[in-house]
């Protein structure tokens, strides 16, 4: 390793250091004073609570918060499950067919990674189709807005499947359905596990979008309760510190454990592609 080559490593180590501590800065402020008393949190410090107080986390759960929570995974699970199944069914067709009408099909899937969310057209369609304020409604906006970047990244690693692979199957008697569930789709783990856990944080920190589509308070996700507690005590930080720390645990301990899966799918489709 030359001098420059030493000297560029440890700029870049500095500067990664500099953006770990702006990152690290504001959650470890939001934490400590999720356990301060409503007057010590008004400062919003990084300082360690001088009394802490547990009970903050008892008041945030006994205020809807454990029905927000339901409607959250509810909708996120039943979410992730049609955005993943759906874009891995189309992405093993558009490949593996290959025909001037799947190649303009892919190209308008991929147009909709850019295209905003209108709000007034899909209100109008939700209404005439009976599912606006629905939690199922919700999940199948959620599946069209993300569905597109999912079918780039599976059509991305089926490409780097053989199609002998294919071809030695049906000659087993393994065809339509049964070639893609019993041969394909074992294949698929590493990017299955990266669009599940990425459209998990996806849908469950989205807050525009619920806010347009659900029209009652009992059918509210968890960073719609958020923003709504937030109206309610805005002069106690400490309360609302506790429910923003409870909110993003699920997605912060799903992201630490999955990481590895994360990474290895964003490589494998990378490599393949």
């Amino acid at each position: 390793m030359t001098k420059k080559t030493k000297k560029t490593n440890t700029i870049l180590e500095i500067f990664l250091w500099i953006i770990s501590i702006f990152t690290i800065y504001p959650i470890l402020m939001v934490v400590f004073t999720s356990f301060k008393g409503k007057a010590e949190s008004s400062y919003m410090s990084i300082s360690m609570p001088k009394e802490w107080h547990f009970e903050n986390y008892v008041t945030v759960l006994q205020k809807d918060f454990i029905q927000s929570l339901f409607n959250s995974v509810f909708i996120t699970v039943i979410s992730v499950l049609l955005i993943v199944t759906l874009a891995a069914f189309l992405s093993f067709i558009i490949v593996r067919r290959d025909t001037a009408g799947c190649r303009v099909i892919y190209k308008i899937m991929t147009l909709g990674i850019i295209a905003p969310f209108a709000a007034m057209p899909t209100i109008q369609l939700m209404q005439k189709l009976g599912i606006y304020g629905s939690r199922f409604g919700l999940c199948l906006v959620y599946s069209a807005l993300y569905m597109p970047f999912t079918v780039m990244m599976f059509t991305s690693f089926i490409k780097g499947i053989p199609k002998e692979l294919d071809e030695a199957a049906v000659m087993d008697g393994a065809i339509g359905g049964r070639l893609f569930i019993t041969v394909i789709l074992p294949l698929l783990k590493p990017v299955l596990a990266t669009t599940g856990i990425l459209s998990f944080m996806w849908v469950w920190n989205e807050l525009q979008i619920p806010m347009y589509l659900l029209n009652s308070s009992s059918k509210w996700t968890l960073p719609l309760s958020v923003y709504n507690f937030y109206g309610q005590y805005s002069h106690s930080w400490n309360l609302v510190c506790a429910d923003v720390v409870l909110v993003s645990l699920p997605v912060i301990l799903v992201y630490i454990f999955a990481q590895k899966w994360v990474i290895e799918g964003m490589t494998a489709g990378a490599v393949k592609g």
